[in-house]
């Protein structure tokens, strides 16, 4: 009892979705580094605010320096007098424009973060995904193994007995040779899901996953696409380069460069802004092919589930009637079972499908991204 009770203490906790992500996002050694970034750049838009204003004054004459230290010009040191145009180096609105440019590069780099953390928690649902799909499948095709080892242990006894022929019962060692080899590959499968799971949550991809989230709901509007995908990261990340080459057009201004330095500015601004309009528009084209597909994927589990799998359920069921009564042949059972596993694969293989372009679709945009456990940190979750 110890033993036992010792084991159950032991076995890692079911794995969960969203606490995948959460723990994907937190490993990754990306973050601290946009966490930086971002705070460099926050201490730059200080530093900017407080920068000394400093002048000059330039006039024409022979040189002498007043009592104040300020430069004057005159004819002679006994006539000397302030002459000529005081310049400015850092105005309020140098200082200004030069500030809002270093909060474009920490806005920049928090929409990195951002984007970064959407395609982490993307790829972690699919990784994820694949895992509990895959098992589902080398459990179905266990079930089919099962079922033709007994087939196979039966007819042996009917062959020695006399009461099969050869041909029949190669044929059934055949089929169990073939089912052993589809339980292999999907056990393949089945290994090379969990790596890829591991290779964002560590070891916690060992564990046992929990149950399937609702892959029948998304969170992008249909009818708002456009509004829903302008917070996309790769929408968000052309806007933040249009705000930074829009700051870099104030800073000229504020310095007073010259119409063309400054007209290539705008040109630079405007390109950004038809970038950005021209990605919106791509990203709504492909989410509406998308969900048009996620609802086509939905459509034939529906009709594996109702239909097809039940239909060959029943077949299996009529042919083992038919073959205890000497109706059929042991190929005809054989060729039943195999069809019915295949089609409850392939049921899971249509599901499969939907749920891939159902994290697609979810996790296209940052509103769906886990929130923080509290006192996480990103050294405990590495350990």
């Amino acid at each position: 009892m110890a033993a036992l009770v010792g084991l159950a203490v032991a076995a890692p906790a079911p794995l969960a979705l969203t606490d995948a992500q959460r723990l994907a996002i937190e490993r990754s050694p990306q973050m601290g580094a946009y966490d930086s970034a971002i705070a460099a750049a926050h201490d730059m838009v200080a530093a900017a605010a407080q920068l000394p204003e400093v002048t000059v004054q330039i006039g024409v004459g022979p040189l002498s320096v007043d009592s104040a230290n300020a430069w004057s010009f005159g004819r002679d040191a006994t006539t000397a007098r302030r002459v000529g145009v005081t310049e400015s180096l850092t105005t309020p609105e140098k200082r200004k424009a030069l500030a809002d440019r270093y909060a474009r590069e920490a806005d920049l780099a928090a929409t990195q973060k951002t984007a970064t953390s959407v395609d982490i928690a993307r790829e972690t649902a699919l990784a994820w995904l694949d895992c509990y799909y895959v098992e589902q499948m080398i459990r179905a095709a266990g079930d089919q193994l099962k079922s033709v080892q007994l087939e196979l242990e039966g007819a042996e006894g009917q062959y020695w007995a006399g009461r099969l022929s050869q041909a029949e019962f190669y044929a059934a060692r055949s089929m169990l040779v073939m089912s052993e080899d589809k339980s292999s590959e999907l056990a393949h499968r089945g290994r090379a899901a969990r790596i890829a799971l591991k290779r964002w949550v560590g070891n916690a991809g060992d564990a046992p996953l929990t149950a399937l989230p609702n892959i029948d709901r998304i969170r992008l509007r249909s009818a708002a696409l456009e509004g829903d995908l302008a917070r996309a990261p790769s929408v968000a990340l052309l806007t933040r380069r249009e705000e930074l080459a829009a700051s870099d057009v104030r800073i000229a201004q504020a310095n007073r460069q010259s119409e063309r330095e400054i007209a290539l500015m705008l040109a630079t601004r405007d390109e950004a802004h038809a970038a950005r309009d021209e990605k919106l528009r791509a990203e709504v084209a492909e989410a509406r092919i998308m969900i048009d597909e996620w609802q086509h994927a939905r459509d034939r589990r529906d009709r594996y589930a109702r239909e097809i799998v039940p239909l060959a359920r029943e077949r299996t069921r009529a042919v083992l009637v038919a073959y205890r009564g000497g109706k059929a042949a042991l190929a005809d059972v054989l060729a039943a079972r195999r069809a019915e596993s295949e089609a409850q694969i392939q049921s899971v293989e249509m599901e499969r499908e939907a749920a891939r372009l159902w994290a697609r679709l979810d996790f296209a945009v940052p509103d769906t991204l886990p929130t923080a456990r509290e006192g996480s940190s990103r050294g405990a979750s590495a350990q």
